[in-house]
């Protein structure tokens, strides 16, 4: 087991949350019957954070964890690939048909049925991705437009499609796997989903379990659909609780209506490792928690300013307080994940340096002066990451007031230069807490995050970061591309446009009945529901 770290600061914090979620075991079967548990079946019952899942069918690849979770027992993707292989699902093949980087054709694999009978076809694939590119239906067409160009598909034959890209795109193959396909023939072929709510929400799919019932802001349950194209799974029933509540979901936990919850702090960590009841499950989560410069901000305009504050923080404090154990979090050295592809581990990333901090705290004018840092209250570990932050900005000057806000008023403030499609002013704030997922291996899923002209007026991207980002994402030479986004990880840092903090694991504790949860360690978690057993 990893060293632990646990902070006086982190442990303040905990002390009330610790023992609010304690409950009997003796009371382990009086809420099954509220999960819709059938007895004698081997039910695995999840929570996700939200009280609304608006569509059972995901027509935004790009959705949160939360609703992604929902639909994947439910819904396969075409593929999955990581640093280490490829998992093939609903597709056999990709293949390129050209050596330009912009032909490919996709194979299906055969017998590939629908939850109601009816044939998975290319036109399926055809329907889902003009469905994602309507722009009607308000979805992130990241998966299939590339910097700002669409691509096309077109059919062969029932089971092959061709692929045209209007540009080399190093990420293609890792965006396209992702996408989930939904059935044509349920939405009439009309592209236009957004506003079907009774189509999204008959949940017709193509994964391992299929929809039993939706009870609107409360649960979804799944039965085992015993068609499936991989086999049979173990588990009889899926059902996903809409809980947001940390302490509700540790009463249900321990009371067995639920089967495992998300761990957030080393407190609860150390008590379910030691509780021969349950299992802990460790889970590298592929994202990077970061600090953002408000690029509008006057005084963030100003390099040695930021350079000032990537050198007056130490990122092990951070880690120990905030995250307080190394089985939660790393400390981060650049903007990518270990996870990704052409990732850069000689890096050291940002190293205390409290004199020169000071220097460029005066030099630049922010020494005395107060800066506004904002955080998502919803997320774990943001808090104490800002508290932590203002005691180790005082050491150079200057000082900082924290505020916490929930996700609708957060991101309007960090994303406000570009959220709307235009240039929105917002000064409000000098320094924000934020994650960025990973769920890709290819570091170019996140171009679009640091490119184009209302991205540059939030945030800082140097003229060479943008040759980078567009080199490395063109190249059709793998070493050429690895070397590239090596040098723009470099690139990020020398520019001082984030401070990379933490790249976060997903722990799971899960009833000891339950096994295999980590057998695929991708976030959003359980790829693959054949994984999970129950004994």
């Amino acid at each position: 087991m990893k060293k632990k770290m646990v902070s006086i600061l982190l442990a303040a914090l905990l002390a009330v949350s610790t023992f609010a979620g304690c409950g009997g075991n003796d009371k382990a079967q009086q809420a099954s019957s509220s999960a819709g548990k059938e007895e004698g079946e081997k039910t695995f019952v999840l929570p996700i954070n939200t009280n609304a899942v608006a569509s059972i069918t995901p027509y935004n690849v790009y959705g949160s964890d939360d609703l992604l979770i929902a639909s994947s027992p439910c819904f396969d993707p075409l593929f999955i690939i990581n640093k280490d292989e490829t998992r093939w699902y609903l597709a056999e093949s990709l293949e390129p048909t050209s050596e330009d980087g912009c032909h490919y054709q996709l194979k299906l694999k055969e017998g590939l049925k629908w939850h109601d009978g009816e044939a998975i076809t290319a036109d399926d694939v055809v329907f889902t991705v003009n469905a994602l590119l309507e722009p009607t239906n308000g979805t992130d067409p990241s998966s299939v437009c590339y910097n700002g160009k669409a691509i096309a598909v077109t059919k062969v034959d029932d089971l092959t499609a061709d692929i045209t890209l209007q540009e080399p795109f190093s990420a293609f193959e890792t965006e396209f796997g992702r996408i989930q396909l939904f059935p044509e023939h349920v939405f009439d072929g009309n592209v236009k989903v957004k506003d079907n709510t009774e189509a999204l929400n008959k949940g017709i799919g193509s994964g391992p379990f299929k929809l039993k019932e939706n009870n609107e802001g409360e649960s979804i349950v799944y039965e085992r659909y015993d068609d499936y194209y991989r086999g049979k799974a173990d588990l009889d029933q899926v059902i996903v609780k809409m809980m947001p509540d940390e302490s509700a979901q540790e009463a249900a936990l321990q009371s067995g209506e639920l089967s495992m919850m998300r761990i957030t702090n080393p407190t609860k960590l150390e008590k379910y490792e030691k509780d021969d009841n349950y299992t802990v499950y460790n889970i590298p989560e592929g994202r990077l928690n970061y600090m953002a410069f408000n690029y509008q901000s006057p005084l963030m305009k100003d390099m040695d300013a930021r350079k000032a504050i990537c050198l007056a923080l130490n990122v092990d404090e951070i880690i120990t307080g905030a995250y307080g154990s190394e089985e939660l979090a790393i400390p981060a050295k650049n903007f990518c994940s270990p996870e990704n592809l052409y990732y850069n581990d000689e890096m050291k990333g940002y190293e205390q340096n409290i004199e020169e901090a000071k220097k460029l705290a005066e030099k630049s004018g922010l020494n005395g002066k107060t800066l506004h840092y904002i955080y998502n209250q919803n997320r774990p570990n943001m808090k104490e990451t800002a508290q932590i932050v203002q005691q180790q900005l005082k050491e150079i000057g200057v000082e900082v007031e924290i505020e916490g806000m929930d996700g609708s008023a957060f991101f309007p403030h960090l994303f406000a230069a570009w959220i709307t499609g235009e240039t929105v002013e917002d000064t409000s704030w000098d320094l924000a807490s934020n994650g960025m997922d990973q769920m890709n291996a290819d570091p170019a899923t996140k171009m679009t995050g640091w490119q184009g002209e209302l991205v540059e007026n939030g945030f800082y991207v140097s003229p060479e970061t943008k040759t980078l980002w567009k080199e490395a994402s063109q190249s059709l030479d793998l070493k050429e591309r690895e070397t590239k986004y090596k040098d723009l990880q470099e690139q990020m840092n020398e520019d001082y446009a984030m401070y990379p903090m933490a790249n976060t694991n997903y722990v799971i504790v899960a009833r000891k009945e339950f096994k295999g949860l980590d057998e695929i360690k991708r976030v959003p978690i359980f790829e693959d529901y054949l994984k999970i057993t129950m004994e």
